[in-house]
């Protein structure tokens, strides 16, 4: 593997194991931090995948368990992970 593979590979590795981007982009000593997040984000879907679901945990916190139904998603008063709006009945 040639030397700048390896900087590809240790740059995305970083950024897998939850190291700031800002970092990253001073080690790599990319200019602006666009240039690290257009070269390295978009091949880490799975690290898109938990900034979402923190986010989402943020924006919809756990519904009290009184509230939430013991069956299926489609259950009435259960509460979808992906939209806890949109299905719980309160």
């Amino acid at each position: 593997m040639a030397l700048h593979g390896l900087r590809h590979g240790a740059a995305t590795l970083a950024l897998a194991a939850g190291t700031d981007l800002k970092v990253v982009q001073d080690q790599l000593g990319h200019s602006t931090i666009t240039l690290a997040a257009d070269t390295y984000t978009s091949v880490l879907p799975e690290t898109a995948r938990a900034a979402a679901d923190k986010t989402a945990a943020v924006v919809f916190p756990a519904a009290p368990k009184a509230l939430i139904g013991t069956g299926g998603a489609d259950e009435p008063g259960r509460v979808s992970a992906a939209c806890p709006s949109a299905t719980a009945h309160w």
